[in-house]
């Protein structure tokens, strides 16, 4: 089976960077990128294995080698079937397909069975404080890093779902709906200090979730909402280690202003008058 231009694309050579790889990765959405010898699988490199390497005193001109997954999970040809378990079951987001030489025949992803159209965006209440938590509790510790940090987001959503009265915020959940029909919370995006012309926002995508572009519609809510209640913009700040997240907000129309007090990297976005 003939692998795909968008398959291929996130197939690489141990001799590349990992400032090549990084900048493969921001093209794609897949949030993985495989290594090859020719066809022939020899591991993974995604976001965290470069994060963790670069924080341990790697160089982005070093080799992808360096840094790469060599235990790397696949399936043989043989065990496509249980693919989409597999997936799950491993909380991963994609696994090569391999005949006996180790020869990558195909690619699954999980988020090949997302369908975007069955997302509802809501106004959180009250009563989604159990969902919320859950939503929480399922984090990897690298986003909880990026977005959860001394637990702020969690205790600021809790505080807000208990308050009775407006306190400068707007919180907004992308909902599913489980094996059991209760609600299920995907993504999740809010706005603070929405008595300023220039409001700042979080966004945060489950797990299970991310690389399907949930990103960019939660975005695109937002941005809506903004603009029809007559914000003047959206600011954002993000740790310099979420590539991906850099890529999506400039694609998004957020332009980089340089380093905030906190050392992460401000991003705003100002809507034409």
């Amino acid at each position: 089976m003939a692998l795909n231009e968008e398959k291929q694309q996130i197939l690489i050579t141990e001799t590349i960077t990992i400032r090549e790889a990084l900048q493969r990765l921001c093209i794609s959405s897949k949030r993985i990128l495989f290594v090859v010898d020719g066809l022939v699988f020899k591991g993974a490199l995604n976001d965290g294995d470069i994060r963790r390497y670069l924080l341990k005193n790697g160089k982005l001109d070093d080799p992808v080698s360096a840094a790469a997954n060599y235990h790397a999970k696949f399936l043989f040809s043989t065990e496509r079937c249980n693919a989409r378990n597999f997936l799950w079951n491993n909380k991963i987001n994609a696994v090569p397909i391999v005949d006996e030489d180790m020869n990558i025949e195909d690619i699954v992803f999980l988020h090949d069975s997302v369908e975007l159209d069955k997302v509802s965006i809501r106004q959180l209440k009250t009563e989604d404080l159990s969902m919320v938590l859950e939503f929480f509790d399922q984090m990897a510790g690298d986003t909880r890093a990026m977005f959860n940090r001394g637990d702020v987001n969690r205790i600021r959503v809790i505080e807000h779902l208990g308050c009775q009265h407006d306190d400068n915020q707007v919180h907004f959940a992308a909902v599913v709906k489980d094996g059991d029909g209760a609600d299920k919370m995907v993504g999740y995006v809010f706005i603070w200090d929405t008595h300023t012309l220039l409001p700042w926002l979080g966004i945060c995508i489950r797990e299970d979730w991310k690389g399907n572009h949930l990103g960019r519609v939660l975005l695109e809510h937002l941005d809506k909402y903004a603009k029809e209640q007559g914000y003047g913009g959206l600011m954002l700040t993000t740790v310099p280690a979420n590539v991906r997240a850099h890529s999506l907000y400039t694609r998004m129309g957020f332009e980089y202003y340089g380093v905030y007090p906190d050392s992460e990297f401000l991003y705003i976005k100002r809507y034409l008058k």
